[in-house]
């Protein structure tokens, strides 16, 4: 099947090129051709997707996302009486809303195991191209240890999602081996506290050096990298020395820390939107009252952080903690990121080829021959005006592989 897509623009993210009275031609699910119309031959069979008034762009990329999470605040009771099929089927739904946020791929950073990107790719449910890290992994008493006080655990293990709490250098090794098996494409530690978590601060650090040492040799043996969300500045620390290959949110780097990642092996995922809306969801009453304190003291101190690492050259790419807030709100994160000081077109860069190489995604992040045939369509230059990626209603075309997955506001 041959599809040939027809916009009045098409933004390059790579170069920031514009071109007037473009084409993007897709055969089998793949690019062929995108440019200008003049001078194009559009094969006779081609199948036409009419996108006038709109610019397009490769499909967006969001590198930290929880697609199994509501995004509706934090409800202890509804999750004590959720059962664990129920929590997997709520990915269908975050699936649906943000592919039509215009995320044509994502990294999930857990809860999400491999049958749901296998679902997505067979074709049972409309959803992103999808890396996952299935389980999450900290020690006892951190971030993903949802062992409470009272006794009760809300981290189920499931055949194909390993338990999350482990300690010591062998019981890591078993556990990302565990994870591994599972049919994770990347590993995820948690270097430090966080703000959803009851037991621990995001200020802490958490797993000792020779622990995140041993999951990144176990991750790298078997051609995987990891990636840690690191708040507490010691935590970002200790997994830039012992190679992990992504620092989620960052909410302490120092100069120290900065000139770490300044050799572009490593990149920072921010999350900005994330600690917004938990004081959000507070403020409605669908938070606890820890999470909406430790939300409110980190805020400041997170802006700081990301706008010293943006101003130091830091690789940033896009992402988001969505599941923290609503699916299909993923694109408010570009905003903040350019009110930190980001240009506009290095903020659509974060989402398509900077996160493309940071996640190691083949495909997309851009238009180029041979990528896949992801795009969207947005009603005027988004460079120009960020604020057309940051609503759903400002997406107007999402195509997948050549197929028209959205067209409209709805």
């Amino acid at each position: 099947m041959i599809r040939a897509v027809f916009g009045d623009a098409l933004l390059n993210p790579a170069t920031g090129e514009v071109t007037r009275q473009a084409v993007v031609i897709i055969e089998d699910g793949r690019v062929t051709k995108a440019g200008s119309r003049n001078g194009t031959q559009v094969p006779r069979d081609a199948e036409t997707i009419d996108a006038a008034g709109l610019t397009l762009l490769p499909g967006l990329i969001d590198c930290h996302v929880h697609l199994t999470n509501l995004g509706e605040g934090l409800d202890f009771a509804r999750e004590l009486t959720t059962p664990p099929t129920l929590e997997l089927m709520r990915a269908v739904r975050a699936a649906r809303r943000t592919l039509d946020a215009g995320f044509t791929a994502v990294r999930d950073a857990a809860g999400s195991p491999a049958g749901i990107r296998m679902a997505i790719d067979a074709g049972y449910f409309p959803g992103p191209r999808m890396f996952v890290t299935v389980s999450a992994l900290s020690q006892t008493g951190g971030h993903t240890d949802s062992h409470f006080m009272c006794g009760a655990d809300l981290d189920i293990p499931l055949p194909d999602r390993p338990y999350m709490v482990v300690d010591g250098v062998e019981n890591m090794r078993m556990r990302v081996r565990e994870v591994i098996r599972a049919g994770a494409d990347w590993i995820k530690l948690c270097t430090s506290g966080g703000v959803l978590s009851p037991g621990d601060q995001p200020h802490h650090s958490a797993l000792t050096l020779e622990e995140i040492k041993a999951a990144v040799e176990e991750a790298r043996v078997q051609g995987r990298k990891v990636m840690a969300h690191a708040q507490a500045n010691a935590g970002i620390k200790n997994a830039l020395k012992a190679g992990v290959a992504t620092i989620e949110h960052g909410i302490w780097l120092d100069g120290d820390a900065i000139e770490m990642m300044l050799d572009g092996h490593n990149a920072l995922i921010p999350t900005l939107v994330a600690p917004h809306w938990v004081i959000r969801h507070a403020e409605a009453g669908k938070m606890p009252a820890y999470a909406i304190g430790k939300a409110r003291a980190v805020i400041d101190d997170h802006k700081a952080s990301v706008k010293l690492a943006i101003e130091s050259g830091v690789k940033i790419a896009f992402g988001t903690d969505t599941g923290v807030g609503p699916h299909g709100s993923n694109g408010e994160e570009f905003l903040l990121m350019r009110d930190l000081g980001m240009t506009p077109i290095d903020c659509i860069r974060s989402a398509t080829t900077v996160a493309a190489e940071t996640i190691g995604m083949k495909g997309v992040g851009s238009l180029e021959p041979g990528a896949w045939g992801d795009l969207i369509g947005v009603p005027g230059d988004p460079v120009a005006d960020l604020a057309l990626l940051a609503k759903p209603e400002n997406i107007r075309l999402v195509v997948k592989s050549g197929e028209v997955v959205k067209s409209g506001t709805t």
